[in-house]
């Protein structure tokens, strides 16, 4: 199953993609404490296919 980390800072969006939810769970911790806000972890429902969000310019990095 894979995970995604959805984030925000002041100017940016991410998605990051981790095959754990523990791995996910520790990516969006680091987030948190670098300053990003909105961070949220969730299973990516359909393999391959990004969430609706990121169809209005979020950044896919992995």
């Amino acid at each position: 199953m894979t995970y995604l980390i959805l984030a925000r800072d002041g100017t940016s969006r991410i998605v990051l993609k981790r095959d754990s939810e523990d791995a996910a769970e520790k990516k969006a911790r680091e987030l948190k404490e670098m300053g990003w806000f909105e961070v949220e972890v969730r299973e990516d429902q359909a393999p391959g296919a990004m969430p609706a969000a990121t169809g209005s310019g979020m950044q896919s990095l992995q």
